[in-house]
């Protein structure tokens, strides 16, 4: 039997000379493809020559690939990778209909918001060195909003000084959709509100916003990132440090100390509960964390220790 015509490498000569695809996405399709008919022919027990009934074979090769511990993210590039193979096969007149056009790419996991641990938060919210110049007091209140309100960074940049009640402990903020929500908090930020509000008239009078930038207008989103990002410079294992991590970190130790799911949502001003369940799993992930500290968590039973 002759063996089959070798049309991954017509396909390269094709990526090459007609598309100018660069070296790099040339060199990746055909590893995907390579590793595709090296599966498939073991699979099979033969040599693969493309078909028009290759959808099974395909599922079959993104499965295992999932199976074996492959994100989604790239099964969806190698599926990508094949995709463009069989369009090319089509085009070349090798098939008469592409087997795998309406196959869709497997949804890419969300990554778990990320989670700074309490007591980092309390080190850089209390640290009483950085507090007593002007500018260290606003950058700890800037922190401290967004981890005890759970606040985005543009509502916190936009949040106005008169919806901000220290006697009532409560906040008024315009989220997502220009939708209000009112968000309550303890006295210990009262009394850090009612500092800075001090430490502020004196430094820029009244202002339009609770917070102000070095000149004494509103500050932007892109510097309120600027300052959580700085802060969270000295906390260790953290994948993303912007201000997202402390309202995610909000949502995680209310979750963890008893706070009910629905009352979290319209904390977080989120339209849909999928999106605050996300932070179940963080929750979750947490508690494992504290219970690896129980001392039969290693322990195990006389029948495992052979």
């Amino acid at each position: 039997m002759p063996p089959p015509p070798n049309y991954i490498e017509a396909f390269v000569d094709y990526l090459r000379a007609e598309v100018n695809a660069s070296p790099m996405t040339i060199h990746a399709y055909s590893v995907d493809l390579r590793a595709f008919v090296a599966y498939t022919e073991e699979r099979l027990g033969e040599p693969f020559t493309p078909t028009e009934h290759d959808l099974d074979l395909v599922r079959h090769w993104l499965s295992h690939r999932l199976d074996t511990g492959s994100k989604a993210s790239s099964v969806g590039k190698y599926l990508s990778s094949l995709k463009s193979y069989y369009r090319y096969l089509l085009r070349a007149g090798v098939l008469r209909v592409n087997p795998i056009q309406s196959l869709r790419p497997p949804k890419a996991d969300k990554p778990l918001p990320v989670y700074v641990p309490t007591e980092e938060l309390n080190r850089l919210i209390d640290t009483p060195e950085q507090a007593q110049v002007w500018l260290g007091i606003r950058d700890q209140l800037l922190l401290s909003l967004l981890y005890e309100c759970g606040l985005r960074r543009s509502e916190l940049a936009g949040l106005l000084d008169r919806d901000v009640d220290t006697r009532l402990r409560q906040l008024k903020v315009l989220g997502k959709g220009r939708k209000e929500r009112i968000i309550p908090f303890g006295a210990g930020l009262a009394q850090a509100i009612d500092r800075w509000r001090e430490v502020r008239a004196d430094k820029f009078g009244s202002t339009e916003t609770l917070l102000v930038s070095t000149r004494g207008g509103a500050m932007s989103p892109e510097a309120v990132y600027g300052v959580v990002h700085q802060a969270l410079a000295s906390v260790p294992h953290l994948s993303r440090r912007g201000a997202h991590a402390l309202r995610h970190s909000f949502a995680t130790d209310m979750l963890n100390s008893g706070g009910d799911l629905m009352l979290l949502r319209e904390l977080l001003g989120h339209s849909s509960v999928s999106t605050t369940v996300r932070y179940t799993h963080t929750s979750f992930e947490q508690l494992k964390q504290v219970y690896q500290a129980h001392p039969r968590a290693q322990h195990t039973s006389p029948e495992d220790q052979d």
